[in-house]
């Protein structure tokens, strides 16, 4: 007789989630997980996998929840200026909670693990090119409202605003305060302008 499953599988995801998104897939260890979950090593593996498969549907599930909740408001039809300060509000806003204060779980993943796991570098290349596809369109509708300078092509303004946010990534996670970062979205609205 197979055993019952004995916890909510997408608690477990969300408390792995938080654990890999705090400390890192290294700093994470396989009785970290049970610990935090509250699962045994057995309802882990025979649920999720090994740690990179639990690590890997971590990372979805953040994506999932973290950033397309963010970006939603840039995937709607025919966003632009507004939507783009609406987006940069919501980071703020994020970073300023304390799960925002453990970064980018995305950005943390590329920094950590990207350059020794070439498939997950790969799949992150993807994400990158999706996020800069989506600032790109954002920005092209602007331009075509007459709300964001025009005498730079929208793939460049895109490529700018991705480096930038990525770059802030990479400052906070290496000790500078977000709030000293935060300045550089009102600085690229003006870029924005012209």
């Amino acid at each position: 007789m197979a055993r019952t499953r004995e916890f909510d599988p997408d608690d477990a995801l969300d408390k792995a989630m938080r654990l890999f998104w705090e400390r890192g897939f290294q700093h994470t260890s396989m009785e970290d997980l049970v610990r935090h979950t509250g699962v045994s090593r057995y309802g882990l593996y025979g649920t999720f996998g090994n740690k990179d498969a639990i690590y890997h549907q971590a990372l979805m599930r953040y994506i999932q929840i973290k950033k397309d909740e963010m970006r939603r408001a840039l995937r709607t039809p025919g966003a632009g200026r507004l939507a783009l300060e609406a987006y940069f509000r919501d980071i703020d806003a994020f970073v300023s909670s304390d799960e925002g204060r453990k970064g980018c779980m995305v950005y943390n993943t590329a920094a950590e693990l990207a350059p020794h796991h070439p498939e997950l570098a790969e799949y992150l290349r993807g994400l990158q090119v999706e996020v800069r596809n989506l600032f790109e369109q954002v920005i092209r509708n602007g331009q075509q409202a007459g709300d964001i300078r025009t005498d730079i092509p929208a793939a460049d303004l895109a490529m700018t605003l991705f480096t930038m946010e990525q770059g802030m990534a990479a400052l906070n996670r290496g000790g500078t305060a977000i709030d000293d970062l935060m300045s550089c979205y009102d600085t690229y609205l003006k870029f924005l302008e012209g």
